[in-house]
């Protein structure tokens, strides 16, 4: 439980931007996403480590976290897009 309040803080904090005015170009988001998902797999596969100190088992939860975490959240944003709560037309 610990991990995911910690992903999600960070992930609050990486969106306070200064600069709200910016926009990104397609090539920095991907480049943004891809970064962050080698950040969280790295620490769920050393949380998992640290919690059973085994390199195998902690691989293994890492990886089935992470697969799981992104098809949840293609469901969630999918979700989201057909309420339309807060959006402005």
């Amino acid at each position: 439980m610990t991990f995911f309040f910690s992903c999600f803080l960070e992930s609050l904090l990486i969106g306070l931007d200064s600069n709200r005015n910016m926009k990104e170009s397609r090539k920095r988001s991907v480049v943004k996403a891809v970064v962050w998902r080698i950040i969280c797999i790295v620490v769920s596969i050393l949380t998992s480590y640290f919690l059973t100190g085994r390199w195998d088992i902690a691989i293994a939860i890492g990886s089935v976290y992470n697969v799981v975490t992104m098809v949840l959240y293609y469901f969630h944003e999918r979700v989201w897009n057909r309420i339309r709560w807060g959006c402005k037309e």
